[in-house]
């Protein structure tokens, strides 16, 4: 009778615990959350709300996204910044098409800038040269390795997209010329008064290799973690960052540094196979606002 009752109870403990991880599976990989920060800059004249979506990976929130653009939506942003791998580097047609369409209903909310991925690189090399321009055509301004002055609330703003690791060129080509070119450009953006905002996938140089205390940037929006994938809770730690590995310092938040504040967002979606735990996919909605 003991042995039944001791069976009956494990059955009971093992069924709530599957109940509850799956519970947390649903919510950590359907339930979109909204994460809020506020930068102060001198630079700024009148609050700019940016909303900032990363590593989508063709995944949709409801028909068309329609649930992401509800919540984009209700944030009333200034302008919209999204931060790579919006799309997987081996997608086919129809993804992209359904990317343009996102595209299209987010430009109606706000201004979008578009900054370019691993996965989008690795989609042009392999697949389609031409998707820049389907996504100009969709409604976005595409920064890649390019930048523009523009006006926001009154503000003077220089926007930049930059799908590379910053100022380490050398990373991805061993071409002198091309990390001459590189740096004349990154020279170029940082060389000015205006409030810069940089759209930067990957955030290894501002926050694992310190450059947000050497590099003069007011704003640089990241992701490329996915968070971690899975998060410990309470103690909010991602577990596995690829090129970093287990348990990294840095897999969400707002990093403060001497020079640059560093925005890194958790994005929307597992990687490699392995679902997000403990971790909604994350629309980031900032307000840069007047230092007082």
């Amino acid at each position: 009778m003991n042995k039944k009752k001791h069976l009956r109870r494990a059955f009971v403990i093992i069924s709530i615990l599957l109940v509850l991880i799956a519970a947390e599976l649903l919510y950590s990989n359907y339930c979109l959350i909204v994460t809020r920060y506020s930068v102060q800059s001198e630079k700024v004249s009148g609050s700019i709300r940016i909303v900032f979506i990363s590593d989508l990976h063709g995944r949709e929130f409801g028909k068309g996204n329609s649930r992401l653009l509800k919540k984009i939506a209700a944030q009333e942003p200034d302008f919209i910044a999204l931060g790579g791998d919006i799309i997987n580097s081996d997608t086919d047609d129809e993804e992209v098409e359904a990317m343009c369409a996102f595209i299209s209903s987010a430009a109606e909310i706000a201004p979008v800038y578009f900054g370019m991925g691993n996965h989008e690189q690795k989609y042009m090399e392999k697949h389609d040269a031409s998707l820049p321009e389907k996504l100009t055509d969709a409604g976005a301004v595409v920064l890649d390795s390019s930048y523009l002055d523009i006006e926001i609330n009154g503000t003077p703003v220089r926007l930049c997209g930059y799908g590379g690791y910053y100022r380490t060129p050398e990373m991805v080509t061993s071409d002198r010329e091309a990390q001459a070119a590189d740096h004349r450009f990154l020279d170029d953006f940082e060389n000015t008064d205006r409030c810069k905002i940089l759209i930067n996938h990957n955030p290894i140089n501002w926050l694992d290799w310190n450059y947000r205390n050497r590099s003069p940037v007011d704003l640089v929006l990241s992701g490329h973690y996915h968070g971690g994938v899975v998060r410990i809770p309470i103690i909010e730690q991602g577990l596995y960052v690829p090129y970093v590995g287990k348990f990294p310092p840095y897999t969400k938040g707002m990093f403060v540094g001497e020079k640059a504040t560093c925005i890194l967002s958790t994005g929307m979606a597992g990687s490699s196979g392995v679902p997000r735990f403990f971790n909604p996919p994350e629309i980031v909605a900032i307000d840069l606002q007047p230092a007082p």
